[in-house]
């Protein structure tokens, strides 16, 4: 999802979402990565989904898309991307 698709709160809400779960995929895959700060955007990755299923927010678009498939963990999602 990028920027200039945002029109509404639920597009904003997805596109921040998407954002921090490029975060954590970026994470997941440094073997550098602090595990503390990837915990960290993980919570936050998983508060956003939880919020896009709760108000019904279109989760097509996306990494969202691939976490809801898996059950709609970001955590589970984020362990295929570690080394």
């Amino acid at each position: 999802m990028t920027k200039n698709l945002v029109r509404d709160a639920s597009g904003a809400l997805a596109f921040l979402t998407d954002c921090t779960l490029a975060t954590v995929r970026k994470l997941a895959m440094s073997k550098s990565a602090s595990k503390a700060e990837l915990v960290r955007q993980v919570i936050i990755a998983q508060a956003g989904i939880d919020s896009m299923i709760q108000f019904g927010v279109d989760c097509s678009n996306g990494r969202a898309t691939e976490v809801v498939a898996l059950g709609g963990s970001v955590e589970t999602w984020a362990e295929q991307f570690k080394p």
